[in-house]
């Protein structure tokens, strides 16, 4: 797989702001940050702050992370899956 380091920079809303070289095809990449110690942050901190505590399946559900595609109408997942699948192969044809 090709590498292209690219710099960009994080706004205070959180988003990554970058210029992408013109020519790049289309498809799946894999983001990778480096965030310099020049943050503020010290390794610890960002350690900490990019910890993940698993929830159990009792807490997921308590914690109403479920159902973000109720209201997308989406009442088959299976026939959904297939269809994007479709739509993405004649996409990329």
């Amino acid at each position: 797989m090709p590498v292209i380091h690219l710099n960009g920079r994080i706004t205070e809303d959180g988003e990554l702001k970058m210029d992408l070289p013109t020519g790049l095809p289309p498809g799946e990449a894999r983001i990778t940050i480096e965030i310099p110690i020049v943050s503020g942050w010290t390794s610890e901190e960002i350690d900490k702050a990019l910890k993940v505590e698993p929830m159990t399946g009792a807490e997921i559900v308590a914690s109403g992370l479920l159902g973000g595609w109720e209201n997308e109408g989406i009442t088959d997942s299976a026939a959904w899956v297939e269809e994007q699948r479709r739509k993405r192969r004649e996409r990329f044809r």
